[in-house]
């Protein structure tokens, strides 16, 4: 048996076969088959139940019965947005080149210089790049993206966005 554990942090896991698979699902997935299917992959049940546990906590599964009454759990609105946006960027098949860009402009006081930090660092994780102090750019396609996640960190009152070709 390969022990994937050892790579990826069952959280990790947990999220790809949300996104992969149980979203699509009519109803939450059962926490027995969670830790079933990652106990093929080395994670034992515990690391399962505090994983998940963890995203719970986090706002991204929400605790639900199927449908025969067992315990388990369904994505939140917001997990979804973000598998939503995921997808957008993974899965894109325009060249950005022909897309036009997104400039995100921001301007963080110096009192609140934590945030700026998180800010930056969120930009050039969805695939930002400097352009100027205070101006990053990236294709277009990752407008949407970038709006969700500052809004949801509540960054966006610090950010204009502009696009163009």
């Amino acid at each position: 048996m390969i022990n994937v554990s050892d790579q990826h942090a069952p959280r990790s896991l947990i999220v790809t076969l949300y996104g992969a698979y149980g979203r699509f699902m009519p109803g939450p997935v059962p926490v027995a088959e969670l830790i079933r299917l990652l106990a093929a992959v080395g994670v034992d049940a515990p690391s399962v139940r505090s994983s998940v546990s963890r995203l719970k906590r986090r706002g991204l599964l929400l605790p639900a019965r199927t449908s025969l009454g067992a315990a388990g759990y369904e994505l939140s609105p917001e997990a979804r947005q973000l598998l939503d946006d995921g997808d957008r960027r993974i899965y894109a098949v325009t060249p950005p080149e022909d897309e036009g860009w997104v400039l995100a402009v921001f301007s963080v006081p110096e009192s609140e210089r934590q945030k700026r930090h998180v800010l930056r660092s969120r930009l050039a994780g969805l695939g930002f790049g400097t352009a100027a102090p205070g101006v990053w750019i990236a294709p277009a396609r990752l407008y949407e993206e970038a709006r969700h996640t500052l809004q949801r960190l509540r960054l966006d009152p610090y950010v204009d966005f502009f696009r163009g070709e």
